[in-house]
């Protein structure tokens, strides 16, 4: 995989350049109650990434594989309906005010946030580092709070961006969770995009991820995705078993330790969880 970014004084910026995301592209399932129509809409939403400010109907048909002219009726359509904005002299499009409705009101919903905040915030002090709440959003996780604990070195992160499953402690903590069809499913969709090397690399990775989890509770990733930066992660999953969100402590190596991570980062992090859990008494 990829990785851009450099460890530096100030904030850091993550693995940018990553394999393709293809979670926006409609295939047929062969599920009479999926509608296709609306799934190519969504699809159109899904498109803008982290960083993105206008994309043209000719990359939103590279991104999804819909034909140009149909990619001009679904921008057209959303357009009106406010969840893009159509600049006038990029010829392009931007998300609108509806997108961002849509955001809020799942933030706001999301009322373990509230709870977890000042537990995490704690934990990111305790660790000196970057501790991230992520929820799965197709083959990759979504980032629904961010608490920095450094000064100095922190992960640019925000809420709403996305990291891959494979190599993040988030990611690999919520595979963890998944009952082994949930996960089998799950590490078909993420290889899609992946080269034979890397669904080989993946397999083994996710393996030891479970190995590590059935043994210590928790997982890590220790340079896989950044470099410079070592995380743990842990899972929570609701008490109805319908969600699994997941928890993840990054920092720099030279702070985050293998040994610091398996000894004192990891334990911590799992008692945070636990903390959060009987706060919400296991519904979110």
């Amino acid at each position: 995989m990829n990785r851009t970014g450099s460890l530096r004084s100030g904030r850091t910026t993550a693995a940018s350049a990553v394999p393709p995301d293809l979670s926006h592209r409609v295939r047929d399932t062969g599920d009479r109650q999926f509608v296709a129509a609306l799934a190519r809409g969504l699809s159109i939403l899904r498109c803008f990434r982290f960083g993105d400010r206008y994309l043209g109907n000719l990359e939103l048909s590279r991104r999804t594989g819909l034909p140009k002219p149909t990619v001009s009726r679904l921008t057209y359509t959303l357009t009106k309906m406010g969840f893009l904005f159509r600049s006038p002299v990029q010829e392009e499009y931007a998300l609108g005010a509806g997108a961002l409705v849509l955001g809020h009101a799942y933030l706001a919903a999301l009322q373990i946030r509230a709870v977890a905040r000042p537990m995490l915030q704690e934990l990111a002090d305790f660790a000196r580092a970057t501790v991230m709440l992520g929820e799965n959003d197709g083959p990759r996780m979504v980032i629904v709070e961010v608490c920095h604990g450094s000064p100095t070195y922190q992960l640019r992160m925000e809420i709403g961006q996305r990291v891959p499953h494979n190599s993040t402690a988030l990611g690999r903590a919520q595979l963890a969770a998944m009952t082994p069809a949930q996960r089998t499913a799950r590490l078909e969709e993420i290889g899609k995009a992946l080269s034979a090397q890397e669904r080989a690399d993946l397999e083994t990775n996710i393996e030891a991820a479970l190995l590590e989890y059935d043994r210590r509770g928790f997982v890590h990733s220790c340079g896989d995705w950044h470099p410079d930066f070592f995380a743990a992660g842990a899972p929570l999953r609701s008490a109805d078993g319908t969600r699994i969100l997941a928890l993840s402590v990054s920092g720099p190596a030279f702070e985050m330790s293998r040994k610091r991570l398996t000894t004192e980062i990891g334990p911590r992090l799992v008692a945070t969880r636990d903390a959060i859990y009987q706060a919400v008494k296991g519904f979110f």
